[in-house]
């Protein structure tokens, strides 16, 4: 648990420290599968797909939730500090990410809500941040979840392990 904990502490801090290279994270490639027995909150099933090139992160998920709600969600995204539409494949709303290079592999993934105020003008609201690390060997990816609090903290909701899947893709 005292790994867990440094862990999630490290990635936070991270959340804070500057990333000038752009280049992606090319070991994030493939298929990953949610590790059970290492992961809160747990979902049914969870299957990242990752497919990577040079300049761009073409992501998609794949989750059953523990209550049984699917949840299908797809981008195409660089490191470059700009928006790029988040498209939920079950309902159709459309979110958007910005994704940042912190470390050679670790990256910060900001969830972005275009929101109308009452006076009518369209408004940003980060609703949450992901900082997913690259094991070493190239093997797991482990996902830091966190909210913003009303107050403007931090919320952690979860941390996510997911293993690489070598062969056939796993469907949920």
């Amino acid at each position: 648990m005292k790994i867990k904990s440094a862990l999630i502490a490290f990635a936070v801090a991270n959340m804070f420290v500057g990333g000038a290279a752009h280049t992606q994270i090319m070991g994030m490639n493939g298929v990953w599968r949610l590790n059970q027995e290492l992961s809160f909150p747990k979902a049914k099933c969870e299957i990242l797909n990752y497919a990577i090139t040079a300049d761009e992160q073409h992501y998609v998920v794949d989750e059953i939730s523990s209550d049984g709600k699917k949840f299908n969600t797809e981008y195409r995204a660089r490191y470059d500090g700009k928006e790029y539409a988040n498209r939920n494949l079950v309902s159709g709303e459309v979110n958007y990410v910005k994704l940042r290079k912190v470390l050679d592999r670790v990256e910060e993934v900001t969830n972005i809500r275009h929101e109308k105020g009452s006076d009518g003008k369209e408004t940003n609201v980060v609703r949450k941040y992901y900082i997913r690390m690259l094991s070493p060997n190239s093997k797991q990816i482990m996902s830091v979840l966190s909210s913003i609090l009303p107050d403007g903290t931090f919320q952690v909701t979860g941390v996510r392990y997911f293993d690489k899947v070598e062969g056939s893709k796993p469907k949920c």
